[in-house]
C-alpha cells in the first residue's frame, strides 16, 4: 500500500510559498518560474499580512498576472496569525481576489490578543496555566478562526507549530479535541497543510483530519525559490500515515 493510496497528498503542488511582498527573498515571478521548471502543477503564492497591510491589491495584481501567463495553476493566498481567543485574524479588510487564507498559530491567541510563546511557556512552568488550558485555548481559537474566514478558503498552516515553543507536544492533545477540530475543518471546507519547514503536524493529526474528509496538502513554507517543492519531512509524515493505515 502506497502513501498516495491512503493519503492523496500531491507532492507536485506547493501551497505555501513566500515572496518579497513580505519576508521572502524571491519575487513572485521567480517563484512561479522555478515551480514551473521543477514540474509542479500548482503553487499558492502566500505572504504574511497584518491588519494594517496595504499592499494586498498590488500583490493580487502581480500574482494574477502570472497566473494568466503560466502553464501551472497559481493560487493567491495570505497568511494571517490567529489574533485572539475568539478566532479573529490579523488580516486586512481588503482581500479581494484572494483564493486562500492561511490560518497560522504564530503566537498564542490570548483573550485580548496575541501572546508571545515565551510568556505562555513561563506561565506553564510556574503553574499559572495548565497544559490542558493552553491546548484547549489554542484549539478553540483555531476552530473559531476557520468560521471567520470569508471570501476565500481557509487553510490551516503548520498546525501545532506553536506547541514546542511553549514546551508542549501534540501528543498531549486529546483525541476528542483533535477530532472536533478536524470536524470543524471539514464543515468549513478548510485544507490542512503538512508543513515542510516546521515538520508539522505529525502523522497522528494528519490521519485524523484525512479520516474526517479534510483535504491534506503539502507546503514548503519557502522563503527562497530554491526551496519550492522540496519535501523531505512532508514525505516522512505521509509515509508514516500510510504505514499506520496499512497495518
Amino acid at each position: 500500500m502506497t502513501a498516495s493510496t491512503v493519503l492523496p497528498v500531491r507532492l507536485d503542488e506547493d501551497y505555501h510559498v513566500h515572496s518579497t511582498f513580505s519576508d521572502g527573498a524571491s519575487t513572485v515571478a521567480e517563484n512561479v518560474q522555478v515551480a514551473g521548471e521543477r514540474g509542479l502543477r500548482q503553487i499558492c503564492l502566500a505572504d504574511h499580512v497584518r491588519r494594517d497591510t496595504g499592499w494586498v491589491p498590488e500583490f493580487v495584481a502581480a500574482a494574477g498576472a502570472l497566473r494568466d501567463r503560466s502553464e501551472l495553476a497559481v493560487l493567491i493566498g495570505l497568511e494571517a496569525k490567529i489574533w485572539d481567543a475568539t478566532g479573529h485574524l490579523d488580516l486586512p479588510d481588503a482581500i479581494g481576489g484572494v483564493d486562500l487564507i492561511l490560518v497560522a498559530d504564530h503566537q498564542f491567541p490570548g483573550p485580548d490578543g496575541p501572546v508571545h510563546p515565551n510568556l505562555i511557556r513561563a506561565a506553564l512552568e510556574r503553574g499559572a496555566l495548565a497544559p490542558s488550558e493552553a491546548i484547549g485555548g489554542l484549539l478553540a481559537a483555531t476552530s473559531a478562526a476557520l468560521t471567520r474566514v470569508t471570501g476565500a478558503r481557509p487553510l490551516i498552516a503548520h498546525l501545532f507549530s506553536l506547541l514546542p515553543k511553549i514546551g508542549l507536544s501534540e501528543r498531549a492533545v486529546p483525541d476528542a479535541a483533535l477530532a472536533s477540530l478536524a470536524g470543524r475543518a471539514a464543515e468549513t471546507g478548510a485544507l490542512l497543510e503538512v508543513n515542510e519547514k516546521w515538520g508539522c503536524p505529525p502523522a497522528r493529526t494528519v490521519a485524523v483530519f484525512a479520516a474526517a474528509g479534510v483535504r491534506v496538502v503539502a507546503g514548503s513554507d519557502s522563503h527562497h525559490c530554491r526551496d519550492i517543492g522540496r519535501f523531505t519531512s512532508v514525505r516522512r509524515t505521509v509515509d508514516a500515515v500510510a504505514a499506520v493505515a496499512g497495518r
